[in-house]
Order: structure tokens, then C-alpha cells, then sequence
């Protein structure tokens, strides 16, 4: 085995925590860092409370003093600010026009510097370019199912009039995993996380289908 491929695992982590950082954590980190945005500014974290989004929240708000506002389904308010969202929308309370308005009222008038798109949502997408500031910057993380579609309002003259950029990232680096490793170990990332036998895996598939799954699952092969 050559070790310098190998991510350690602290002993102080149990493996049901550790599995989600190894996978949501090493992704979102990355995403964060590759937005560019720095401690102070705002940060949109749409899907603040799946799998991704709500280890986005603390890793945004905990690990790198950033100020978080999370969108999701009402449903899992309580979990984006309980992992560090400072404001929440509630996805079902709003059309485009609004939510774009909320993000641009909880932020002095001014957008969000990043926006991490953490949710399966082509909505999402369209919506993301809309809520930054200028300079601001969209990064890609949740896939969409189905038919691709480019990303709505993705016109060249909006991004050339805001400067925005829009990136993406498939997963992070060794680096990102043994950062993510630590700030696991000293309590500063808890993951909301159930363990589940492999039984339960089709009505696991069917919370994430209805969009009704707060946190992480892992499942238990044993």
C-alpha cells in the first residue's frame, strides 16, 4: 500500500461519522474553497439540509467564518440553522422573482458573494445566478437527473454584467480529506447521520425521491 494515498481516520471518530466526510465532506469543502468567497461574506447553500448541504452549513459557518443563508424544504429549517445557517428560505414559500428579493434583503441589497448548489435541482440552477453579487460565484455540486439541461438564466450577458462565475467540482483532494478529517475530530462538523441496514435501502431511495431526508444515511453491511 503506498501511504501517501491513504486518508487517516482519527480515532475519535466513529466510522458512521466518518463515511459521510470522506464523501459530502471532502465535496462541499472543495466546493467552498473553489467559490473563493472569504470569512464575512454570504454564502447560498441550496439544499441546506440534505446530505450535502446541511455539512456545507457547518464546514461554511464553523470552519471558515462564513455567513450562511440556507434554502430547502421547510421541513428541515431547524437542521441548516442548527449546522449554521444564519437565515433560511423555505423553498415552498416563494417563486423565482421572490427568493431571488429574499437573498438580496438578508444581504444588504447586495447578493451573495458564492452560491453552492448541493440539491438535484435544475430549478436550483436557474435560480442560483440570481441570488450573487457582482464579482459573485455559482459552484456546481448537485448532478441532476434525467434529460440534461444547460442551467437557466445562464446568458452571456449576465454573466458578463455581474462578472459571475460559474464552476464546479466532482469531489476534493487528499488534502481536502484529511482538513475535513479534523475539523470532524474536534467537534467542530457533526453529521447529522442514521444508520440504516441494507433492507432499508429502497425506502432510503424513496425519502431522498420525495425529498424528505434530513442529513445523512449510512448503510450498515454487516
Amino acid at each position: 500500500m503506498v501511504t501517501s494515498y491513504v486518508t487517516p481516520i482519527p480515532d475519535e471518530l466513529e466510522s458512521a461519522d466518518a463515511a459521510p466526510m470522506l464523501c459530502a465532506g471532502i465535496t462541499t469543502y472543495a466546493a467552498l474553497r473553489r467559490s473563493g468567497a472569504k470569512s464575512g461574506q454570504w454564502v447560498v447553500i441550496a439544499g441546506a439540509g440534505g446530505g450535502l448541504g446541511h455539512i456545507a452549513c457547518q464546514l461554511a459557518s464553523r470552519g471558515m467564518a462564513l455567513r450562511v443563508i440556507g434554502i430547502d424544504d421547510g421541513s428541515k429549517e431547524q437542521l441548516a440553522k442548527d449546522c449554521g445557517a444564519e437565515h433560511f428560505i423555505d423553498i415552498t414559500k416563494h417563486d423565482d422573482q421572490s427568493i431571488a428579493e429574499e437573498v438580496l434583503k438578508l444581504t444588504g441589497g447586495l447578493g451573495a458573494s458564492a452560491v453552492l448548489v448541493c440539491t438535484a435541482s435544475n430549478k436550483a440552477y436557474s435560480q442560483a445566478l440570481d441570488f450573487l453579487r457582482f464579482g459573485g460565484t455559482v459552484v456546481c455540486v448537485g448532478l441532476p437527473e434525467g434529460e440534461p439541461q444547460p442551467i437557466g438564466k445562464g446568458y452571456p450577458a449576465t454573466l458578463i454584467f455581474k462578472q459571475a462565475t460559474i464552476t464546479a467540482v466532482a469531489v476534493g483532494n487528499r488534502r481536502d480529506a484529511i482538513e475535513c478529517m479534523d475539523f470532524a475530530a474536534r467537534g467542530i462538523v457533526k453529521t447529522h447521520v442514521r444508520v440504516e441496514k441494507m433492507e432499508k435501502l429502497t425506502d432510503v431511495f424513496q425519502e431522498l425521491k420525495e425529498a424528505k431526508l434530513k442529513g445523512r444515511v449510512v448503510i450498515d453491511l454487516q
